[in-house]
This record gives C-alpha cells, structure tokens and sequence, in this order.
C-alpha cells in the first residue's frame, strides 16, 4: 500500500488505512499536497521563494493577462514542487471570479503500476481562503 510522500510520513499526516487502493491513496496525496502548493503565497516558505501560489492581490494586469500569469506560474510551480505529475497543464475558470473564488482545473499523467494514467485534479479557492483539491474524474 502506498504510504503518502516523504513529508506525509515525517509528518504523520496520511493515513493509508482510509482508501481501498493504492492508486486512490496516491491520489490523494498528490490532492493533498496540490492543496498545501495553493494554500501557501510565494515567498512565504522559508526553505523555497518560489513555492506556493503568486500573490492574487496584487496582479496588475488585464482579466486575460492575469489569468494567463496564474495559469503559467500554477503549472511551473506544480511541475517543480508536485514531480509525481507530469506533463502538467493547469486552466482557470472564469465563472465564480466575480465573487472572489477561483477554480483551477490540473491535467496531467502519473504512472500508476508502471503505466502512465491521465489525471485531473480540481482545485477550489474560496473567498474565505480555504482551498478544496479533489481528483476530478474525466
């Protein structure tokens, strides 16, 4: 069975017991730590500057140039910090921008059993600064 990432285990805080497979604990690991990337700011981590999401507050672009900068620096920093991922792109919807929350869709490829799989996550900011990461079944 699948045991969560080194930080998971350092920190005691995947419990393998909680999924029937060793493909959906490692789904929800890799949710996990997709979760902790857009929770944190860039800049905020001590041992990375770059680790986490660009500060959205302060983005002085166009609607269009915005989210092509969130979109850009999401896949970078997941390509980076998420390495179980692969050939990652990440796209922002823009129906709930209005109401200070954002959703962000993730594709990639993981390989499950020696065998590359297409995965899509779905994560969730939401305007009381909670983030929501769940696969997203295509």
């Amino acid at each position: 069975m699948y045991k969560g990432s080194l930080f998971e285990r350092l920190s005691s805080s995947f419990d393998d017991n909680l999924y029937d497979t060793t493909e959906e604990a490692l789904y929800a690991s890799i949710a996990n730590n997709l979760s902790r990337i857009f929770s944190s700011n860039a800049g905020s981590a001590e041992i990375a500057k770059d680790y986490g999401k660009i500060d959205l507050n302060n983005i002085n672009l166009s609607m269009k140039d915005s989210i092509e900068l969130i979109e850009k620096n999401s896949e970078d920093t997941i390509k980076k910090f998420e390495p179980r991922l692969y050939k990652t792109k990440v796209g922002v919807s823009r129906e709930n921008l209005s109401f200070n929350e954002m959703t962000i869709f993730i594709q990639g490829y993981l390989v499950v059993k020696g065998k590359s799989k297409k995965v899509s996550f779905k994560a969730n900011l939401l305007k009381n600064g909670k983030v929501r990461v769940y696969r997203n079944d295509i």
